[in-house]
């Protein structure tokens, strides 16, 4: 199916239809354009401004890999099944002003089912892709693992989404609860929430963040990590024992644990790096731990300073 080329023609008002908060921030797309309408598309459309289509699943499918397309979707898309985004540098963007919280959303299509729970929401194995301005929900009232976005492909780029794993109580208690899996290297993710503090975490251990075998070399900026916990052994970023490569720098964000709430308890750890990983952690001075007693307490975790030219890495354990 043919897209829309854009012909080198500006995209923020491409056939008329602006593309709220993305001016500026987004290289010149040289593939095909698409555009999904969660609720008045359709995917017997032709994917234009238009006649766009209904799911992302359509758009996904017209897409060519390694073309540089781009995916402009508004309203909310809930799949049936994984959402598996496959192709090599095609970019998804929602239609929607800057912001933490955007409006163009992957979502579970109700939080309150009681069965017909899949994980993860959405797995990328692509790699070279853009994804920014929206959010994605996960987690039912069923008592089985939930991830919201598995990242598996390497060399993405996340910009103001909102990755929410706990859509449910239920889902939030279990101990496979997860907001974002990392399974690549060399990803960027700046002006993110990662997390979810909408309902209590409680009973099941969890982690909003989880770096798993093959992650590497990626960077946080001005992210924000928010949890709402009964349960002291969750935390907000865990390593596992499989070897990992490269950093991972944390800059300018935030981690918040609602501890003022309703049953709200301080976390023991903010952040668990597995010794046995390989891998090293590293705060900068502006990244700010709320609602935890400790930072870390094992692994090779650091904190950038600003000090003299005689050594600035200072190496943290404990408070």
């Amino acid at each position: 199916m043919a897209g829309y080329s854009t012909g080198g023609q500006n995209i923020s008002g491409q056939f008329g239809m602006p593309l709220f908060g993305i001016q500026g921030s987004l290289p010149p797309f040289t593939g095909n354009y698409f555009w999904v309408d969660g609720t008045n598309g359709s995917d017997g459309n032709t994917g234009g401004p238009q006649d766009p289509f209904k799911t992302l699943t359509q758009a996904h499918n017209a897409c060519l890999a390694g073309n540089n397309d781009v995916v402009f979707f508004n309203g909310t898309f809930s799949p049936s099944a994984t959402l598996v985004w496959s192709k090599n540098n095609t970019h998804l963007i929602g239609l929607d002003a800057d912001g933490p919280y955007p409006v163009p959303s992957i979502a579970v299509a109700s939080t309150t089912a009681t069965a017909g729970a899949f994980s993860p929401l959405v797995s990328v194995t692509a790699t070279g892709c853009i994804f920014q301005n929206f959010s994605v929900v996960s987690g039912i009232n069923q008592a089985a693992t939930q991830v919201a976005w598995a990242e598996a492909g390497g060399q993405n780029s996340y910009i103001n989404v909102n990755f929410n794993q706990v859509g449910n109580a239920t889902a939030a208690a279990q101990a496979g609860c997860r907001a974002l899996t990392l399974a690549s290297t060399n990803n960027f993710f700046q002006n993110c929430v990662i997390g979810g503090d909408a309902v209590i975490r409680a009973t099941g251990t969890n982690f909003s963040v989880e770096l798993l075998g093959g992650a590497g070399s990626t960077v946080f900026r001005g992210c924000v990590f928010p949890m709402y916990t009964s349960v002291a052994a969750n935390t907000f970023v865990t390593t596992t024992a499989t070897t990992l490569s490269g950093y991972f720098m944390f800059d300018g964000c935030l981690f918040v644990n609602d501890t003022n709430n309703t049953s709200g308890t301080a976390v023991t750890v903010a952040i668990t790096a597995a010794a046995a990983s390989k891998s090293v952690v590293v705060l900068m001075p502006n990244t700010i731990t709320v609602g935890a007693t400790a930072i870390c307490v094992a692994g090779a975790t650091f904190i950038s300073t600003a000090a003299p030219a005689t050594g600035g890495n200072k190496a943290i354990t404990g408070p």
